[in-house]
């Protein structure tokens, strides 16, 4: 090789290591500088060659105009707008900014060198992330189902004039919340301000032509009640409406607590006395058990399965021990499941002072049942004497007459669908309770 090659190497070589030193320390200067590559765009916002606070200011004045921008929610025939802010959706431009400061400073590769060094370079346009805040979303999207929700109907048993009537059920429509949430979130980072909402069919559970077979008496039941307690007469009435008329398919299980729902005054409940504590005291929908348990004994003389039932603290003056079956919301629940071949229907309503609950079914699901109480054990009532100072020397007064405890089980037993022999049992523990006597106080007691 000549000299003159030679020295033409070593020149290329020494170039190519001062051009590569070069651009290099321009890498090196640049990674450790407070710049923004230039090209770079947030969205449509230019922030190439800006510090990073300023390119802060810039995308975040953006992005609070994004969150004024208006987007419409169409759902059937109705229209809601509002800012993209107020529903809870937002630019995350804090996350944009950093991604933008990153171009060029993630490693040495040929396109890192190029973004840091030109207006070329992959990866400078970035679409910023919309964060959407769940919470106030969901309660945009409630007002919306409360506009076009058109919650199904169940056909219902009913009887007019001695006769099973059965009302028509209605196909219903609801927004799909869940849906909308993502279809929001695909519009708005598509850019798109007008979006359809999901709506869905809310078909019925039970329908007429299902209730179509319901045509006997499975099992009746009724309990007394004085009508001259207002308050608790108000409750069971009202408690008695809501079960009235529903069907059940086979298989399916009934609760009270789910029918009835929570006892509230803004529920239409008053104040009546209910157990609490074995004692009994006034409480909002004080009456709702006696529903209750005559229900447990109407689907105990229909052949229905029980899956929960618990007895009150002490024994109720409207059904014989171990018959009742007691319930408070949100803690005790009476459920029974239809375990019949076909569908059943409730029929409950007051005749007088008394309150009737009603099972119709297919006679093919009619069975006769036998019940049968037995006592396991007796526990006679306490008594406590407390002194009054309003009674004479002498003098003595019933405060509380007391119940004395009682152990009962209750043995049921038919033939189940198939011809076989069924039985079954229900255990009543009932506590109880001290009587209490007021005395007046004597000479004695007086002087000291």
């Amino acid at each position: 090789m000549s000299k003159k090659l030679v020295r033409f190497v070593a020149g290329l070589g020494i170039g190519a290591a001062v051009c590569l030193l070069v651009i290099l320390t321009l890498v090196i200067r640049f990674r450790n500088s407070d710049t923004i590559c230039r090209g770079v765009s947030v969205a449509t916002v230019d922030i190439g060659g800006m510090s990073k606070d300023e390119a802060g200011r810039i995308v975040q004045s953006w992005a609070k105009k994004q969150a004024s921008k208006h987007i419409t929610l169409v759902a059937l025939d109705r229209r809601w707008s509002g800012a993209q802010g107020d529903m809870g959706i937002r630019v995350d431009w804090p996350e944009a900014v950093d991604r933008a400061f990153a171009i060029g400073r993630s490693d040495f590769s040929l396109n890192s060198i190029i973004c840091a060094l030109t207006t070329r370079g992959k990866g400078k346009s970035i679409a910023p992330k919309m964060l959407i805040d769940d919470s106030r979303l969901e309660k945009t999207l409630r007002k919306v189902a409360l506009a076009v929700n058109a919650p199904h109907k169940d056909a219902r048993l009913r009887i007019e004039n001695s006769k099973l009537e059965i009302d028509q059920d209605v196909f219903g429509l609801q927004l799909e919340e869940k849906a909308s949430q993502v279809a929001i979130s695909k519009a708005i980072k598509a850019g798109q301000n007008l979006i359809q909402l999901p709506i869905v069919p809310d078909p019925p559970e039970v329908t007429a032509k299902d209730a179509s077979g319901i045509n006997t008496l499975l099992a009746s039941f009724s309990t007394p009640f004085n009508r001259g307690t207002v308050g608790r007469t108000h409750n069971l009435t009202l408690a008695a409406k809501s079960i009235d008329g529903v069907i059940l398919m086979p298989g399916g299980v009934f609760s009270v607590n789910d029918t009835v729902g929570p006892r509230l005054a803004k529920r239409g409940y008053r104040i009546a006395q209910i157990f609490v504590k074995g004692r009994l005291e006034d409480g909002l929908g004080g009456g709702v058990c006696q529903v209750s348990s005559t229900l447990f004994n109407a689907a105990l003389l229909a052949g229905l399965t029980i899956k929960e039932r618990s007895p009150h603290s002490q024994v109720v003056p409207y059904v014989s021990a171990g018959r009742d079956a007691t319930v408070a919301y949100g803690s005790t629940d009476f459920r029974f499941e239809n375990s019949a071949k076909h569908p059943i229907g409730i029929i409950s309503m007051v005749q007088g002072s008394l309150l009737v609950v009603q099972i119709y079914g297919s006679a093919e699901d009619k069975k006769e049942v036998s019940l049968s109480t037995s006592v396991i054990k007796r526990t006679a009532a306490a008594s406590k004497t407390v002194v009054d100072s309003s009674l004479s020397e002498g003098q003595k007064k019933v405060v509380d007459k007391g119940s004395s405890g009682l152990q009962v089980v209750l043995y049921r037993k038919f033939k189940g669908n198939e011809g076989d022999d069924v039985s079954d049992s229900f255990r009543s523990v009932y506590r109880s309770q001290a009587a209490v006597v007021a005395v007046g106080p004597s000479a004695q007691s007086s002087a000291e």
